[in-house]
């Protein structure tokens, strides 16, 4: 059986399934870009642990990663 899910419902069902780490850090997001640096800042997060999350969000298709920085794709 193919359960077929449209994108909004993805992303809702992406958002649910994320660690209280997580969306702490996808929260900080916004469409303006931030470095990993100011996102670790903002969150007080380790660089390292805030970049693992972001390379999660960005693969999850919930954050896009351009020239060092990071945003919130709009869903």
């Amino acid at each position: 059986m193919v359960c077929h899910v449209n994108q909004k419902e993805k992303g809702m069902l992406k958002q649910q399934d994320m660690t209280e780490t997580a969306k702490v850090v996808f929260n900080e997001l916004s469409i303006e870009p931030a470095t990993v640096g100011e996102i670790a800042q903002n969150t007080y997060l380790s660089r390292e642990r805030c970049q693992l999350i972001l390379t999660q969000l960005v693969m999850a298709g919930l954050a896009d990663y351009q020239f060092g920085c990071y945003r919130r794709l709009q869903q």
